[in-house]
This record gives structure tokens, sequence and C-alpha cells, in this order.
């Protein structure tokens, strides 16, 4: 894993984004720009690879290719849930990172029918 000495540090963040991205990116040192990366591409273990595909899987699930601004959970509730999980995501990700590396957690904060 990058990090070591002599090695950049590295900015990570976690963002859900619709169909086939990972939830998972990585900036670029060059341009800025964050690109989408694997989990295990990333150096994490793959338990917490399969995690986030897990999670990032339940979050395409959702997705209403017809009107996607309709895209949403059936319930706060489970919407609650998944956010828990990628909370929990994220602190898992942290303390497999080493030292000098980071990772910002963007998450949505509400997808669920409007009423």
């Amino acid at each position: 894993m990058a990090g070591k000495a002599g090695q950049a540090s590295r900015h990570f963040r976690l963002l859900p984004e619709w169909l086939g991205q990972s939830g998972l990116w990585i900036r670029d040192e060059a341009d800025g720009v964050f690109d989408a990366i694997g989990a295990e591409e990333a150096g994490f273990s793959e338990d917490l690879a399969d995690r986030l595909e897990d999670w990032m899987d339940e979050f395409d699930s959702i997705y209403d290719e017809d009107d996607p601004k309709a895209s949403a959970f059936a319930s706060q509730a489970d919407f609650d849930r998944w956010r828990q999980e990628g909370e929990a995501i994220a602190a898992a990700l942290r303390a497999e990172l080493p030292p000098g590396d980071r990772l910002e957690m963007i998450l949505p904060e509400t997808l669920v029918p409007i009423a």
C-alpha cells in the first residue's frame, strides 16, 4: 500500500455512484480529479472489498432507470440501515489505511420516497 516512507499519501473518497462503480474513489495527484478504484486494487483486504461490493449492490438495486430522481429505498429504516453500513465500511477502510493516507465519506442525507 502507498503511504509508506518515500511515497505520496493517497486521498480516497467513499461516495456511492450508480451502476457499476465501486463506491471508492482515489484522487489523481496530477490533475486533482477523483477516479473510481476497486478496493482490492487500492490494497484493501478481500473481505472489506466484498463488503463494499455488497453495499454498493444494494445501492444499485434501488436505481430507477426510467426516472433516476425517483431512485429511493423503500423506507427510512432501510436507508438508515444502508447508511450505517456505509459509515461502518468507512471506519473499516480507515483502519486499513497506512499512516498519511486519508478517506473522506460523502453519503446522501436521504434516499426515501417523497410522500
